[in-house]
C-alpha cells in the first residue's frame, strides 16, 4: 500500500503589514483552522474546500495509508516568527523522522507558497530544503500551492511537482489538492519503474 505523509504550512505575508504571525495566530484559528497534528488533521480537513482535503478524498480513491503530521495557517499579516516558523518545521520533520523507519513512498505539503519568516525570506523553500536533506533525493515530495505564491528557485529544485489554484475567488482549492495526488501518483509510478532493472543475461 502506499504510504504518504501529509503536512500544511499556509500563511501569506505582507512584510509591511504591522502585525507578526507568531504563534499564538496558528493556533487561534481565524481565517483559516487552528494548528492540529496527527489524525486530527484528517478527522478536522476531510471534506471540506482545501488543497489537503481534496488530496485525501484522492488518497482514500486509491486505497493509500496517509500518515497525518502537522497542519498550521494563519491569517494575512506581517512576517511569520521565528518560533511559530521552527514550531511548524520541527513538528513536520519529527513526524518525517518517525515515520521513515516504516516506510513512505512520498510527502505532500499543502502549502501557501508566499510566507515570509522572520529569519527566512523563502520559508517554504526553507522548510522544503530541510525535508529533502532528511529523506535524500529519491523521495518524491509534492506541494500544492495558493494562486498568488512567489515560487522560487530553491522550491522548485527540492520539489518533485508543484501545482496551484487555477481561479480567484479560489473556488478549485480541493481540486488542487487532487491534482496533487494525481502528479504524486505519476511520480510514484516513475520511481518504481526507475527501480526495475533488467535481468542480468546468462554468459
Amino acid at each position: 500500500m502506499t504510504r504518504i505523509l501529509i503536512a500544511g504550512y499556509q500563511h501569506e505575508t505582507n512584510t509591511f503589514a504591522p502585525s507578526l504571525a507568531d504563534w499564538a495566530a496558528f493556533n487561534c484559528g481565524e481565517s483559516f483552522p487552528a494548528y492540529m497534528r496527527g489524525q486530527t488533521v484528517i478527522d478536522q480537513m476531510t471534506g471540506i474546500n482545501m488543497p489537503i482535503s481534496g488530496f485525501m478524498d484522492a488518497a482514500k480513491r486509491w486505497q493509500w495509508e496517509l500518515v497525518p503530521s502537522a497542519w498550521a495557517g494563519a491569517t494575512p499579516s506581517s512576517y511569520v516568527t521565528q518560533e511559530a516558523f521552527e514550531n511548524i518545521a520541527s513538528a513536520i520533520l519529527e513526524d518525517i523522522r518517525n515515520a521513515l523507519p516504516q516506510g513512505l513512498d512520498g510527502i505532500y505539503l499543502d502549502l501557501h507558497g508566499a510566507a515570509v519568516a522572520e529569519h527566512a525570506d523563502d520559508s517554504e523553500g526553507e522548510l522544503l530544503s530541510r525535508i529533502r536533506q532528511l529523506v535524500g533525493p529519491a523521495m518524491p515530495i509534492v506541494a500544492s500551492l495558493d494562486l498568488h505564491a512567489n515560487v522560487t528557485q530553491r522550491m522548485l529544485a527540492q520539489s518533485d511537482a508543484l501545482v496551484s489554484y487555477r481561479t480567484y475567488p479560489h473556488i478549485d482549492m480541493a481540486d488542487t489538492g487532487e491534482l496533487a495526488a494525481q502528479l504524486m501518483q505519476r511520480r510514484a509510478v516513475v520511481s518504481a519503474l526507475d527501480n526495475i532493472t533488467e535481468p542480468k543475461k546468462e554468459s
